[in-house]
């Protein structure tokens, strides 16, 4: 009886270990899946000289800042870039269907490594692009390249992706495209579709009308 009951408990000590791997399992799969479907490409420009104040910078949008006056006009040269100056505060290049926050990608700009509106006569020391790959056609990613060129070939600025100083695109070509395999593969989704948009906002995002 001993025996019996000894071989109903390790089955039963059994089954709860069991259930407590794939619960961690499912834990660890799902937080591996959060961060891929969350990943994002971040590209640090750092302005070397000629560090922008608020109204320099503004110029990107293709129009000036009557109440900041730019003293240097060098950020004219981008402002074929369709870049507009969003919520007060931030910059990016909306998209057309203006699905979720309606931005393809986002350009903040930094002071001493932090977002900082508040001393707009204080100059930038820098500029980051953020880009989600999940949310975005597969296409967008040229605007990616757009900016990166315009800023590598007009402005004195160092590049910096994932830690590094970089001067050729293809490094960031190359991982924005293993991005979009993995996502396809693991996932098994395209990018900028319904379902990926799903996967990036918890639900399919409203059209957002806000930014028109």
């Amino acid at each position: 009886m001993r025996s019996i009951s000894f071989i109903i408990i390790s089955l039963m000590l059994c089954n709860c270990l069991e259930k407590k791997t794939i619960i961690e399992i499912k834990e660890d799969t799902t937080t591996e899946f959060n961060s891929l479907a969350y990943e994002e490409i971040n590209i640090e420009f750092i302005f070397n000289s000629m560090k922008p104040s608020f109204g320099e910078l503004y110029l990107i949008t293709g129009s000036e800042n009557k109440m900041f006056p730019p003293e240097n006009r060098q950020f004219e040269k981008l402002n074929s870039l369709g870049i507009s100056f969003i919520d007060g505060q931030y910059y990016g290049i909306k998209n057309e269907n203006k699905i979720g926050d309606g931005v393809t990608l986002w350009l903040f700009a930094l002071k001493n490594g932090e977002i900082d509106y508040v001393d707009l006569n204080a100059p930038f020391d820098s500029i980051v692009m953020e880009y989600t790959v999940l949310s975005n056609q597969v296409e967008s990613a040229e605007l990616v390249k757009n900016v990166f060129s315009a800023f590598k070939d007009n402005l004195d600025v160092t590049i910096v992706f994932e830690g590094e100083i970089i001067t050729d695109y293809k490094v960031i070509e190359d991982r924005i495209n293993r991005q979009i395999e993995r996502f396809r593969r693991e996932l098994n989704v395209e990018p900028g579709t319904e379902e990926a948009l799903k996967l990036v906002w918890g639900q399919t995002p409203a059209y957002n009308n806000s930014n028109n």
